[in-house]
């Protein structure tokens, strides 16, 4: 963190700085959230075999109609908060202020960095859940796309791939339309050499000049929404210096945010009960001592060292909800 000498700078220009921020997270649009009042508990789960078996048949004067019922299962949650905090010191407060200093806001930019870190810590564990379970294609990880999706592949497979990949999840029942969407979700290198195979570029070169978008896929493949996460964090040792950076994309199967990797997947239009999803993310609410929301924001005081510390913590598990409801693709540009 800065120092309060080394903030006050000759001629300092306190309209202008330099400020890092990863893009946008994604993990809400492929988990919903849902907000609870227990840390851990069980969700019910119907089981679809009984929804979709044709049991029905004539019934006979003065019989009984055949009858039938349903099974359930349950799912456990169990919320871990995840917690960052970071400190202020008076001397950097005061002096941020002088009119030579640089143009920070100490106390902001605490509680900012505070939230994007748990912010990157739900990113992080979702993605994982997501690369590292077994879903409709059966197959742990996800299916082997060889670097069949690659613009410059001889055969490209990216739209049987994802046909497959939605006949896979028809043939469960589990189809977009009324309470529920499907979804593609894909990192940033994958969507660019999706742009430029040309049986893609084919379906648009006549009816848009503009560039080829994640919604204009989404139309193509008949499917509700495509989304394209760019989010890296860096897994460089932390040094005095701090210049180092090693960038590895949140969502990448293999690690090396290279490989590519993309996931078709149901997920709710709200949440209620009865719905259907992949997954879900919990969060417990904190006590009304703690501010009574899904999201607790501390500060106090150490006077001893002469800082305030912002805190910022949330309650949080990620579960898989239904294997059956999501496809999962790996190496989808390169082996």
């Amino acid at each position: 963190m800065p120092t309060a000498k080394s903030i006050v700078t000759a001629a300092a220009l306190r309209n202008v700085s330099i400020y890092f921020s990863s893009p946008e997270f994604v993990a809400d649009q492929v988990f919903p959230i849902m907000n609870i009042n227990d840390p851990t508990a069980k969700i019910t789960k119907y089981l679809e075999s009984d929804f979709f078996r044709n049991d029905a048949g004539p019934r006979g004067e003065g019989s009984q109609a055949r009858r039938g019922s349903f099974k359930t299962t349950e799912v456990t949650y169990n919320c871990i908060e995840y917690a960052f905090a970071s400190p202020v010191t008076d001397e950097l407060r005061r002096n941020s202020a002088k009119l030579s200093a640089q143009p920070l806001l100490p106390d902001q930019d605490a509680v900012e960095l505070c939230k994007r870190k748990v912010m990157m810590n739900r990113e992080g564990k979702l993605f994982s859940l997501v690369t590292g379970s077994t879903w409709a294609d059966g197959t742990s990880g996800g299916t082997d796309m060889a670097g069949g999706w690659n613009a410059s592949a001889s055969v490209n497979t990216f739209i049987s791939s994802i046909d497959t990949a939605k006949l896979t999840l028809a043939s469960r029942g589990i189809v977009g339309g009324g309470d529920m969407e499907i979804r593609l979700i894909m990192d940033d290198l994958t969507f660019a050499q999706i742009k430029e195979i040309s049986r893609v570029r084919d379906q648009f070169k006549y009816t848009s000049a503009e560039s080829i978008t994640p919604d204009m896929i989404a139309r193509m493949l008949d499917i509700d929404k495509v989304i394209v996460t760019k989010a890296v964090h860096n897994t460089a040792k932390e040094t005095k210096a701090g210049t180092e950076f090693t960038s590895v994309r949140f969502f990448d199967s293999a690690g090396t945010s290279a490989h590519g990797v993309a996931f078709l997947y149901a997920y709710p239009k709200s949440i209620k009960p009865r719905m259907l999803c992949a997954g879900l993310m919990t969060r417990d609410k904190f006590d009304a001592s703690e501010g009574g929301g899904f999201e607790r924001v501390m500060k106090w005081r150490e006077a001893g060292n002469h800082q305030d510390v912002y805190e910022v913590a949330e309650n949080r598990d990620e579960i898989q909800i239904a294997a059956t409801a999501g496809y999962l693709f790996k190496d989808t540009i390169t082996t």
